[in-house]
């Protein structure tokens, strides 16, 4: 059963945008990703929004999903670490549809209307989390420590943090503000896991396609960072960096 709900901001319609990117790959014999509740939480806004995208386009949203469900499960799943933060979470699935082993907490960030569309989806569609799964209601702009925290979180135990297809929405200012308050709440550990563009993205001929949908949808790319190494180091992080292709 899908949820009719008013979108409230050009940023929930992108949380829209991805998960209908996950029911098409879903449709796929060979597909990367495999969510049940995807079409639902897409809407017809979202599925929409799909079947007017040039082939091949959403290639890298399927390739990211599944790159992270991967580390997620060498990480928190097959992995020592037991306490997840999904930050901006939006309406990804991972909480339900990823195998958690017992014990696990997945505590899922963001805005309280998106939290709550999702839920509703969800519960509709009697979906049950595998985990222990804690929503978070907050805005990433904002010091959210006190209300991640006040959900359970235990800044003492090591923990896993996601932050995917979120950061090229955020001002430069506000990225380094979330990086800076995930590395203060990291235990000795810990593992960081997030997406990002450097500026050549937001001016390159090569997407300039997609960077002009983006701004006309009115959630425009406006965030890169161009060595996020050395913006890890200094915040005590060591880093490696994937490209996709």
């Amino acid at each position: 059963m899908t949820i009719e709900t008013r979108s409230t901001s050009p940023l929930q319609a992108t949380a829209r945008w991805t998960a209908a990117v996950r029911a098409g790959e879903r449709e796929r014999p060979d597909r990367l990703i495999d969510d049940p509740w995807a079409a639902d939480l897409a809407g017809p806004e979202g599925m929409a929004w799909l079947a007017g995208r040039p082939e091949g386009s959403v290639l890298p949203i399927v390739i990211r999903t599944r790159y992270f469900d991967d580390w997620l499960r060498d990480v928190a799943i097959e992995g020592p670490v037991r306490q997840v933060v999904l930050l901006g979470a939006g309406l990804d699935t991972r909480a339900w549809r990823l195998p958690w082993p017992a014990g696990a907490v997945v505590y899922e960030l963001d805005r309280a209307d998106v939290l709550d569309v999702k839920a509703r989806t969800l519960s509709s569609a009697a979906a049950n989390p595998a985990c222990d799964r804690r929503p978070v209601a907050a805005d990433l702009a904002s010091d959210w420590r006190v209300a991640l925290c006040d959900a359970g979180f235990d800044a003492a135990v090591r923990s896993a943090w996601l932050v995917e297809g979120v950061l090229f929405y955020l001002p430069v200012s506000v990225t380094h503000s979330v990086l800076e308050i995930v590395s203060s709440l990291a235990a000795p550990g810990s593992r960081l896991g997030f997406d990002v563009v450097n500026a050549a993205v937001l001016v390159s001929p090569y997407t300039k396609a997609w960077i002009d949908m983006q701004a006309a949808a009115g959630a425009p790319w406006i965030g890169s960072l161009d060595d996020p190494g050395a913006v890890l180091a200094d915040l005590g992080w060591s880093a490696s960096l994937v490209q996709p292709g």
